[in-house]
């Protein structure tokens, strides 16, 4: 068995998912449900005492079509490339947030990427079993439409595990950060699966995914140690990650992914460039993550599909989550199911992020469906993961 770690002994600021925040470990008590509900997970290091998911979403439906209707359809694509630069944001935090130079992440990342596996092939096996006997014929295609929600089921949100946790809990934390990795790298093959079925145009729009992030990347580590000042130094960074969303989005390939390709690059590359990108974006990061989650709600569209993909989203993901865990439990002997199953269920920012570009590349009824199952899903599974976490079992 190999000897207990700590994967917060390097690097300790990169090392924390920075996607997340404190979660609450307070017993739950009726009257305080409200207080609960507001410990939830906190997307991109927002405060613990707020809940962006369960507080903008629903406000982003409020003024989406489905609602007030004052951000329109029209207004909302005109939008999507902003949203895009918000996106890669996202996939930056996840590059700079891996450690593949330690034996002990690695470790960690094969076990978070086994459960994410777990998650993915059991949602996306569900409901390709259940769309085939409901005899859906999706119009974006079957195996794309259940691959979108495996991935997104997949995402995870974990809390910070503080310095004096046990060791299973931060292990458990860590595993939940990481298990967003997988996913991101295979999205970038779906979202190509949306946009054509040729398979040789699936893999010239995956590899230059893959080469949009590097090339920004190279640009940008050749600006940011060059810069003139902070100020100047500000503009090279929002116009780095601008060009990879909006290079993204132009393409139809997936900015998560390019974001994680040039995050990756940068950590590793030489000088300062990993320092300078997580400085000068952590500026940006609060209303980057309210953007997205106001864009998601008010893109999202109730249909009788989202309705029905809804209910086996959230009960196959919760599955998922808890196979993985526990399959996870048998290879890392110092955790157990219960360890680590509860830090796996909430969804966070992820998923959603994935479900706006997946609906982007593919722009079909059945990808607006899957964007508001996804959404409605996330509330739910926000709301579970209080629970789990909270609950008069966990101390």
């Amino acid at each position: 068995m190999t000897a207990p770690f700590d994967p917060y002994d390097d690097r300790s600021e990169i090392g924390r998912d920075v996607l997340d925040a404190h979660v609450a470990t307070t017993p739950i008590r009726p009257a305080r449900l409200i207080d609960v509900l507001g410990r939830t997970r906190a997307a991109l290091g927002l405060k613990p005492l707020t809940a962006p998911a369960l507080l903008f979403v629903p406000i982003g439906a409020i003024l989406g079509p489905a609602g007030a209707g004052w951000l329109g359809l029209d207004l909302l694509g005109r939008l999507y490339p902003a949203m895009s630069t918000a996106l890669a944001a996202l996939g930056i935090f996840v590059g700079l947030g891996m450690s593949l130079d330690q034996r002990s992440e690695r470790r960690l990342l094969a076990a978070a990427s086994l459960e994410a596996v777990v998650t993915i092939a059991l949602v996306s096996g569900a409901f390709v079993y259940v769309l085939t006997a409901w005899e859906v014929r999706p119009d974006i295609g079957l195996l794309p439409l259940a691959l979108a929600l495996g991935l997104c089921a997949s995402a995870t949100a974990a809390g910070v595990a503080p310095a004096d946790a046990p060791l299973a809990d931060r292990l458990a934390v860590r595993i939940a950060d990481l298990d967003d990795v997988l996913p991101i790298a295979i999205g970038g093959v779906v979202l190509a699966l949306a946009a054509t079925s040729a398979p040789l145009e699936v893999l010239r729009l995956a590899a230059g995914n893959v080469a949009l992030g590097l090339s920004v990347a190279v640009a940008g580590w050749l600006l940011f140690d060059r810069a003139h000042g902070e100020a100047e130094r500000a503009v090279f960074v929002i116009g780095v990650v601008a060009l990879l969303g909006g290079g993204a989005a132009y393409l139809g390939v997936s900015p998560l992914l390019s974001g994680m390709v040039a995050g990756l690059f940068w950590k590793y590359a030489p000088g300062r460039a990993d320092t300078i990108i997580r400085d000068d974006l952590r500026r940006l990061q609060h209303p980057l993550v309210v953007l997205l989650l106001i864009f998601a709600g008010a893109s999202a569209q109730p249909s009788t599909l989202a309705l029905w993909l809804l209910g086996p989203y959230v009960l196959v993901r919760l599955a998922g989550k808890l196979a993985g865990g526990w399959l996870v439990s048998r290879v890392m002997f110092e955790l157990s199911p219960g360890d680590i199953g509860s830090h796996l269920l909430a969804p966070g920012v992820i998923g959603l992020a994935f479900a706006l570009a997946f609906h982007h590349a593919s722009g079909t009824t059945a990808s607006l469906a899957v964007l508001t199952a996804v959404a409605a899903g996330t509330l739910i599974g926000e709301v579970l993961a209080a629970f789990a976490l909270v609950g008069p079992g966990r101390r």
